[in-house]
């Protein structure tokens, strides 16, 4: 069992307390850690006689306890909770680590959604309460990075309490395709569908298993001198189990007539993979690799639209599940080129995305920021060790897409 934290103190009880006559929350509560790490705010008196819960098949997939509890992996996890006896109304997961001596939490890994999860049942007035109460408990010592679901009835509500909790907030843009639009074919520009028809003529695209995907993702960090952002070895049963559940499809970019080329390790040979996961209503671009071109010239150069040509089948198959398709996030000008010139999506989101640090870390990175316009350049060799920690936000898509979409290059996009 985790050390109690310094700000897990029992909750006080409302002035104006849940009063739903299906899920009331008692007026006076206590917070105790569980042996993962949660916190959990227990009732003062019984348990409710009907155990009901979270409805998972109407969350996000990343908000999904099967995902959490794979996600998680073996870091530092923590749960806020707000619970009705046996009955939970809302929890808030996250992941604990320290960089440079201070604590970030942010979403479980590879999750590209999170924040607080709300009973949905609940009325506005019960979930706003339990909302508040979550981020409430939220500990000030440590920083926060958490990227919410613009789409949930209860996301004004979220927005409105990280606010007060003293985050910033700062919208994500997504690209969006609903299952009722045109053929994605219909929708790509004249030069776009002869890359991609020039593609399908040279590549087909095959199923891989989650250790192929994971080993080929692993080895093309590894020749760009790259590091995952994240465990990579929760990956593989993190698809693993989306595929068992039909929630997932790894596919890759195979070359013709090419099944028996392999490597220098023995792999097969790829030049693309992507993954993408879906729930009820969505179906989220989530992973993609390729393989970059070796200096070597010990394999074939691979073919520069291979991204493009498994984005489409996966936009396709979207639309065959009758499910929105999203671009999940777009950060690089080269991404925002890709979907919204190369595929024609125009339908916005705007993710909500919301972040604070501690006061003695803003106190910490202004100083050093200020130091740097005094101090010669050769005192601090051109960079000082400024705590940054939001810089991997960037990186979960960053290292998904090829350096030319990161750097805008409209040519070999993805």
């Amino acid at each position: 069992m985790l050390a109690r934290l310094p700000n897990d103190q029992p909750l006080k009880s409302s002035a104006d307390p849940l009063r739903g006559a299906r899920r009331p929350l008692s007026e006076t509560a206590s917070a105790v850690p569980n042996s993962a790490g949660s916190l959990i705010l227990l009732p003062s008196y019984g348990k409710r006689a009907s155990g009901s819960d979270l409805n998972q098949s109407d969350l996000p997939i990343f908000n999904q306890d099967w995902w959490i509890m794979i996600a998680r992996g073996s870091s530092d996890y923590r749960e806020l909770r707000i619970v009705d006896g046996d009955a939970v109304l809302g929890k808030m997961p996250y992941v604990l680590s320290r960089n440079r001596g201070f604590f970030q939490a942010r979403d479980p890994h590879w999750s590209h959604l999170g924040g607080p999860i709300v009973d949905e049942r609940l009325s506005r007035r019960e979930q706003a309460e339990v909302v508040q109460q979550l981020l409430a408990k939220f500990p000030r010592w440590c920083s926060g990075y958490f990227v919410c679901n613009p789409n949930r009835s209860y996301a004004d509500l979220v927005r409105d309490a990280f606010k007060r909790a003293g985050f910033e907030h700062t919208a994500q843009t997504t690209y969006v395709r609903y299952p009722t639009d045109a053929p994605v074919t219909n929708l790509r520009k004249g030069k776009h569908n002869g890359h991609i028809r020039r593609a399908s003529q040279k590549l087909d695209c095959v199923d891989i298993s989650a250790t192929e995907f994971v080993r080929f993702y692993g080895a093309n960090l590894k020749a760009k001198t790259k590091t995952s952002y994240a465990p990579l070895e929760i990956v593989t049963p993190l698809i693993d189990e989306a595929v068992r559940r039909g929630q997932a499809r790894a596919i890759a970019a195979r070359p013709k007539h090419s099944s028996a080329i392999a490597n220098d390790s023995g792999f097969a040979l790829y030049d693309a993979a992507i993954v993408y996961v879906w729930d009820q209503s969505h179906c989220y671009y989530w992973m993609s690799t390729h393989r970059p071109h070796s200096s070597e010239n010990s394999c074939p150069k691979p073919n520069p639209d291979a991204i493009k040509f498994l984005a489409m089948h996966a936009m396709q198959h979207a639309q065959e599940m009758k499910l929105i398709f999203d671009a999940d996030g777009v950060i690089t000008p080269g991404a925002e080129n890709l979907y919204r010139n190369m595929f024609g999506l125009r339908k916005e989101e705007r993710g909500d995305v919301f972040q604070r640090m501690t006061a003695l870390e803003r106190l910490v990175r202004n100083v050093v920021r200020k130091s740097k316009r005094w101090l010669p350049k050769a005192a601090w060799g051109g960079r000082l060790p400024v705590p940054d920690v939001f810089s991997d936000a960037a990186e979960v898509r960053r290292e998904t897409l090829p350096a030319s979409a990161q750097s805008g290059q409209p040519s070999s996009l993805m």
